[in-house]
């Protein structure tokens, strides 16, 4: 795998010794990811890895699937089971002609190994917790706001639901923007109230890798959202939502994925 830019992904599955583990397998996929995709790590996440044997191998058996799959074989929103057991989540995108994995761009696909697959991902992958849309903004304390606006609506069951959905998620920083008084009238009103979350949500899983510059999604509200890309080069672009800009890492969910952003979105009268 050295010659895909894979020095680091070797190298941390010998610390970890996975390397026979995957060796002895009849078949298995590996999305691996690259040199630039470690290199971008919090030196603490890097250091703790590394110090951690049995986190490294939890964080790197996440990245494997016991089965081969090629990327004819992939479909939107499959979910693949990993050595971890946790199941990853894959997503194909027309309009950018992109796949990813739990939100990382696979990269380099189909390389075919003795007795199975490696796909590069320019991300590095994280386990995370296996909750709902609505359980993984109760545990959010950036969301803190916004989960009081939820069960004040009563919208936790909706987002318990089959889905798949993405959430346009407001962190508490967002809720300030708003005029004063603005918030506290909301949750007395929930008539209003529900009609602003519902514009919040779309049906589908949108990871920013996925998402080209234009392109509308229509929200539970049957509103539209616009999503405008910019042209920076890399992996990870900066994408507005409406006047919304998304903020920090999606965050998977079993139902979908939550992807904070730094305003409120208001529905057009």
């Amino acid at each position: 795998m050295n010659n895909l830019g894979l020095r680091t992904t070797v190298q941390l599955l010998g610390v970890a010794d996975l390397i026979p583990t995957l060796q002895a397998r009849d078949s298995c996929t590996v999305f691996a990811p690259s040199d630039d995709a470690f290199n971008k790590l919090p030196a603490g996440i890097k250091q703790q890895l590394l110090s951690n044997q049995l986190l490294l191998r939890e964080a790197l058996a996440f990245h494997a699937s016991p089965q081969t799959y090629m990327s004819t074989d992939l479909k939107n929103n499959q979910l693949l089971e990993t050595l971890l057991i946790d199941m990853m989540r894959i997503n194909i995108y027309p309009s950018t002609n992109t796949i990813t994995a739990d939100g990382s761009p696979v990269s380099k696909p189909d390389n075919k190994a003795s007795n199975g697959v490696v796909h590069v991902v320019d991300q590095v992958l994280y386990p995370f917790p296996t909750g709902t849309v609505d359980a993984e903004i109760n545990h959010n304390d950036n969301l803190s706001v916004l989960n009081e606006a939820v069960d004040k609506a009563g919208l936790g069951s909706a987002l318990d639901g089959d889905g798949p959905f993405t959430l346009f998620a407001p962190t508490n920083d967002a809720f300030k923007k708003l005029p004063n008084g603005t918030l506290p009238s909301l949750l007395k009103n929930v008539t209003a109230l529900t009609e602003i979350l519902t514009y919040h949500v779309v049906s589908g899983v949108y990871y920013k890798a996925g998402l080209s510059d234009g392109e509308e999604l229509t929200t539970l509200q049957k509103g539209k959202l616009v999503c405008h890309v910019n042209a920076k080069p890399g992996p990870d672009p900066q994408v507005t939502v409406n006047n919304a800009k998304t903020v920090g890492l999606p965050i998977p969910a079993v139902n979908g994925v939550v992807q904070m952003i730094d305003t409120v979105l208001i529905p057009p009268k």
